[in-house]
């Protein structure tokens, strides 16, 4: 090969690469300037909702990510959860701070990989607890849970098939229905059980079974109709160096602490 051939590739190369680059900023500077972020309004201390906005640990990460990636994050309340998972479907809302898995949302969301695991309890009227250890337990017995929640996919199917549950909107709904005797047990997630006793004074009201209906993964998830769909694979790979690094586990914890010294 002779010199003139050789630059002759070089120079096609340095061309080639330089389209690739003016693609991607292209690209790029074709995204809003703004993500919506929201959530659930009530289930602290990943997701909670604080005046206009939604906060919490969750919101914090995302906006931590899509800050490294050049992108301003709004967080904001959006309503109910099933009013947010509403506007995650029609393209409204962006990003949804923190989900778990099930069919029917993975038809209008994409999924990051999982970043931590939120335990999920039965909660009952202090003295009222029963032995818990399977979910056929719970067959004869009336419980109460949230519009909109999910609690797993395979314990939402059973749920649905096995179990006597009414809807409320709201957990302070629910603690109401078991303080008044016209619920057995309330399904909650744990950490957020756990704030509320606190926050409200209440661990001489209600309890907490320890046996976990189930541990779930929580996922950071971006509506299929939103234009920062295409920047999953650099969330997923930040998301793997916080996780690794620690970064998430320190945010997590930090809002925990946060919640309960404003709430002394």
């Amino acid at each position: 090969m002779n010199k003139k051939t050789t630059w002759l590739i070089v120079a096609l190369v340095i061309l080639a690469l330089a389209a690739f680059l003016d693609f991607g900023i292209f690209s790029k500077n074709k995204l809003p300037a703004e993500l919506i972020v929201s959530g659930h309004p009530e289930w602290p201390p990943i997701m909670y909702q604080q005046n206009d906005q939604i906060v919490g640990a969750g919101p914090e990460i995302v906006a931590k990510i899509f800050q490294e990636l050049g992108i301003k994050v709004v967080p904001k309340f959006e309503g109910s959860w099933e009013t947010v998972q509403s506007k995650a479907k029609d393209g409204s809302v962006d990003v949804l701070a923190a989900a778990y898995k099930t069919a029917e949302r993975e038809t209008y969301m994409d999924y990051s990989i999982p970043y931590t695991v939120d335990p999920v309890v039965l909660v009952t009227k202090k003295g009222k607890a029963f032995p818990y250890d399977k979910w056929d337990d719970l067959v004869g017995k009336n419980g109460v849970v949230t519009t909109g929640d999910s609690y797993g996919q395979d314990f939402d199917n059973f749920l649905k098939e096995k179990l006597t549950a009414q809807k409320v909107g709201a957990p302070a709904e629910a603690f109401a229905l078991l303080d008044q005797g016209k619920a057995d047990y309330f399904v909650y997630a744990l950490y957020s059980a756990e704030n509320y006793f606190f926050q409200q004074k209440a661990a001489d009201r209600f309890e907490i079974i320890p046996k976990y209906v189930s541990s779930e993964n929580f996922y950071l998830t971006v509506s299929k109709k939103s234009p920062f769909a295409s920047l999953l694979p650099q969330v997923n790979a930040l998301l793997e160096k916080y996780k690794a690094d620690g970064t998430i586990d320190r945010i997590i914890e930090s809002k925990k602490q946060s919640l309960w010294s404003e709430n002394k």
